[in-house]
């Protein structure tokens, strides 16, 4: 077994880069690689949960680009006796960097404006990219590789796309949805925006704007988004003035997000910039059509062309057509559910962790004395 070091800022909680960490600490052991998860902030159980060893990293008590150069270097140091070394966008050194993010692309498509300079996000992404300190770089869309090769040079041949993975398990769910616990009629058709979070970036508002469009033509359809109470206070405000203070509901994000899709009819994912988008795939494995802006959305790279162009629209007003169609024809919304499922069967995280394990593998043959 070789050993190597998955190493993230932050290994608890919900987001993807956490998922992705523990669904491929679960699986590497199976292609030859031992895991260790090096972590400034990790849920103990959920390490062990996955049969990965943990090695927590200091906290320091700093917080902008010094804590993220600090914590660069002290994983470094305890990336000590790791054969291989596969960083999550945290540090500055490592075998295989994986990249969960474009900051600088995604706040120039929310804002229309540059990154200010000072973002320590972006800042350590710029110094990664620019930098080079990394054998091979894991994007997780085409979509991606195109932004860093574009925006930081990095080598189109030290690239590979790996997409993350759905659990075919769990999506679709076998447990009930949950229409009744939030108030939604039996004959309600309900178009859901799922994310784990930056609701700006998904489109919560253009979700909201297109509803009430919609719904104006469709009294059946009504809304459904998954946010916390602090982003949703303002969707909130917007839904009222909107005229559908009682046609959309606002839940927390839940760990039983399976059950949330089992709840919808369709998914609208109007993001204006999105490396891959968890949520889009596990939506599309639970036979839900996904309605999104494909030249923007990396999931939207395992659609097949026609179905990419079905989901895809270039607006608000293509996007309330396009919800009013789906709420007024069941068989069509199956039929494409169906279509969704096939192109999400093969996106596994077993696919993805025999990637992983192939780049892996790369590199240490590059290692290799002579080489």
């Amino acid at each position: 077994m070789i050993k190597t070091g998955i190493i993230i800022r932050k290994f608890k909680g919900l987001s993807g880069a956490v998922n992705y960490a523990a669904e491929l600490a679960r699986r590497l052991p199976s292609h030859g690689f031992d895991i260790t998860i090096l972590a400034q902030r990790a849920d103990g159980a959920l390490a062990k949960s996955c049969g990965a060893g943990l090695r927590r990293v200091p906290s320091l008590p700093f917080g902008g680009m010094s804590g993220r150069r600090l914590f660069s270097a002290v994983a470094g140091y305890f990336s000590r006796g790791l054969a291989l070394a596969h960083g999550q966008g945290d540090t500055l050194r490592q075998d295989v960097l994986s990249l969960h993010n474009c900051v600088h692309a995604a706040h120039e498509a929310v804002h229309g404006a540059p990154l200010p300079a000072g973002n320590a996000v972006g800042r350590l992404h710029a110094l990664q990219l620019s930098r080079r300190n990394f054998h091979r770089l894991i994007a997780n869309s085409n979509l991606m590789k195109a932004e860093v090769s574009r925006r930081f040079g990095v080598p189109s041949g030290s690239i590979r796309v790996v997409y993350p993975g759905v659990d075919q398990a769990r999506f679709p769910s076998k447990a009930p949805g949950r229409r009744a616990e939030l108030g939604f009629f039996p004959s309600d058709v309900i178009a859901g925006l799922v994310t784990s979070g930056d609701l700006a970036k998904r489109g919560a508002a253009s979700f909201l704007r297109a509803l009430a469009q919609a719904a104006a033509k469709t009294p059946s359809l009504k809304g459904l988004i998954v946010a916390g109470p602090a982003q949703a206070a303002p969707l909130q405000a917007l839904a009222k003035e909107l005229g559908l203070a009682g046609r959309v509901v606002f839940t927390a994000p839940a760990p039983e997000v399976e059950r949330l899709y089992a709840t919808l009819d369709f998914m609208a994912y109007p993001a204006l910039y999105e490396e891959f988008g968890i949520t889009v795939l596990e939506a599309c494995a639970c036979r839900l059509p996904v309605l999104l802006r494909a030249p923007v959305v990396g999931a939207a790279e395992i659609l097949t062309p026609d179905l990419r162009t079905e989901f895809n629209f270039a607006d608000e007003a293509e996007l309330a057509a396009k919800m009013s169609a789906l709420a007024l024809s069941p068989d069509r919304r199956a039929a494409l559910g169906a279509a969704a499922r096939a192109c999400a069967v093969p996106v596994s995280w077993d696919a993805a962790a025999a990637a992983v394990a192939a780049v892996y593998r790369e590199v240490l043959a590059e290692r290799r004395p002579g080489n």
